[in-house]
């Protein structure tokens, strides 16, 4: 049965896991990937009788497919979201250091398996050779449906309070501008054709680090962002500039004012 994209993230959305729970997808699917090409494909040269520890092929090849699991999941889960970077370079070398990492932890649990007897430069280049390959597939596949995913997540802007208690989910085309007031920011936005505001705890430049990737947002004051979509009108006397959102006059900073005069 072929299960369409648009199903999948239908799924993802409706049951708000995309940020949560997608990451451990990789971890699922790598686990089964390896387990195949081990039990069904003999990658490696695994041998199908027991092995030196006792061991089943069926056991030795599930175990290599939970280690390859364990070890995405955690890291993808837990670590990954700590190193925040929209750089490609960034990714790259997060990807390629959870391959390196997994080479080592499979020529341990290899070794393990064959009470260390394969602790050699030809068994490791193996596993160097064949790892990769058997990751291909399934990493590829996951960077595209996280690719996929975050652009159908990415129409929405996410707010939130420093401590993570009180949040707000805003499409991109409803958003109107943010207003600091010391350490706390007023959200406006329209729902349902009304104006509506929300206030947080969190400053200003905090906020404005997290929206960076959406061209939409543009600063224009030490205490406003703005969304340049919804600007109705551009005023300007003399030296003093001001925008035009719902009704409310926005002021700009001489330094952003070029910006929005062009």
């Amino acid at each position: 049965m072929i299960i369409e994209f648009q199903q999948i993230r239908n799924f993802f959305i409706k049951k708000n896991r995309i940020s949560k729970h997608f990451s451990v997808f990789l971890g699922l699917i790598s686990g089964i990937s390896v387990f195949y090409f081990l039990y069904f494909l003999d990658a490696y040269g695994i041998q199908k009788g027991v092995s030196y520890s006792g061991h089943s092929h069926f056991y030795r090849s599930m175990s290599f497919g939970v280690l390859t699991f364990v070890y995405l999941t955690i890291f993808e889960t837990w670590l990954k979201p700590k190193w925040t970077t929209n750089r490609y370079i960034h990714t790259f070398l997060w990807y390629l250091g959870l391959l390196i990492l997994g080479i080592q932890f499979i020529f341990i649990l290899f070794n393990f398996f064959w009470n260390w007897q394969e602790w050699n430069i030809e068994a490791y280049s193996l596993i160097i050779k064949e790892f990769p390959l058997m990751m291909l597939l399934p990493l590829s596949f996951y960077l595209i449906l996280k690719t996929k995913l975050k652009s159908v997540e990415g129409s929405y802007l996410s707010f939130q309070s420093v401590n993570g208690k009180d949040q707000l989910k805003v499409k991109i085309q409803d958003f109107l501008f943010a207003k600091s007031s010391e350490n706390y920011i007023t959200i406006s936005y329209t729902s349902k054709n009304n104006s509506k505001t929300h206030l947080i705890r969190k400053p200003l430049k905090v906020l404005e680090q997290e929206l960076k990737s959406n061209t939409e947002i543009e600063r224009t004051h030490r205490s406003y962002l703005v969304n340049k979509n919804n600007i109705q009108s551009i005023k300007q006397f003399k030296s003093k500039v001001c925008l035009e959102i719902n009704g409310e006059n926005i002021p700009v900073s001489k330094k952003f004012q070029q910006q929005f005069l062009r």
